[in-house]
């Protein structure tokens, strides 16, 4: 799993520090979906956790996101190109998964 790369979009929650909000504004303040492209290195039932940076000798990974099963919108998992061509992408959009195969000319 830890080498696995993949791009996980989500819905982040905000927290807003502009003052006052006016009640007729609240309806117009919505979650912000959010990309991050890292290295998967924990995932269970209830969350998927990416490392943007890790240390393979070390042990050890940098700027991780914890991100919760129930606000993910869609998991990619980036694969390496070869010769200018995609290799197939596995797709997982909440919990189904499928294959995506490259064009071939």
């Amino acid at each position: 799993m830890m080498n696995e790369i993949v791009k996980v979009t989500w819905i982040d929650a905000q927290r807003l520090e502009l003052g006052v909000i006016q009640v007729e504004e609240l309806p117009d303040i919505k979650p912000i979906p959010c990309d991050i492209i890292g290295f998967k290195v924990h995932e269970d039932k209830e969350r998927i956790v990416i490392a943007q940076e890790r240390w393979i000798e070390l042990g050890g990974c940098k700027y991780v996101h914890v991100i919760p099963k129930c606000s993910i919108v869609k998991i990619i998992k980036l694969q390496e190109v070869k010769n200018g061509k995609p290799r197939n992408i596995r797709t997982s959009s909440k919990g189904n998964r499928t294959k995506k195969k490259a064009k071939r000319k």
